[in-house]
């Protein structure tokens, strides 16, 4: 916690949640409601419930991608990212027989929308012009360099709305990286 606060993230630390599902924990669980290393602070709107280390993983995403991004792409200030919850106990696409979520220890966030300093909401599913298109497609495929698992539209039905990230690890060794 002394990495996000030394990080400028506005976090609070939270109980760790009791899920129905034995495996459903998380390490130092937070809530995120601003990232703001540099004076302009972005707000998460729904303050979701993470683990300390998503948490952190996430607020350096911001910081070095999203809002840079957002000034070169389009010409405004990222101001809010419209997030879910965080956490939730519960199988992979919602499937109850399905091996736990990332979602189920804290691992992952689904990000549904970005508000700029003009005003403008860009959505993850429909973008209303091609700079806008440009910057959600940029930093979908660079969030592949901070996250372990990046979905979104056209990967699955369930990722249709929204983009997904999280941290869990894959494959034998740890390092394998899913895309799409």
């Amino acid at each position: 916690m002394a990495a996000l606060r030394g990080a400028g993230v506005d976090f609070e630390p939270a109980q760790s949640p009791t899920g129905d599902v034995d495996a459903c924990a998380i390490d130092a669980p937070v809530r995120l409601a601003a990232v703001a290393a540099d004076k302009r602070r972005v707000e998460i709107r729904a303050k979701p419930l993470l683990s300390c280390a998503f948490a952190l993983q996430f607020s350096d995403f911001v910081n070095n991608l999203l809002k840079p991004l957002a000034v070169g792409a389009t010409n405004a200030s990222l101001v809010a990212i419209e997030t879910g919850s965080g956490y939730e106990c519960r199988g992979r696409n919602h499937d109850p027989q399905a091996k736990l979520s990332a979602h189920a220890k804290g691992l992952a966030l689904d990000v549904g929308g970005l508000v700029f300093s003009d005003g403008r909401k860009i959505r993850v599913d429909a973008q209303p012009d091609p700079q806008s298109t440009a910057y959600v497609k940029a930093l979908r495929t660079a969030a592949c360099g901070w996250f372990t698992t990046v979905l979104g539209p056209g990967s699955d039905p369930f990722h249709a709305t929204h983009l997904h990230f999280d941290i869990e690890r894959h494959g034998s060794n740890g390092s394998y990286r899913i895309c799409q």
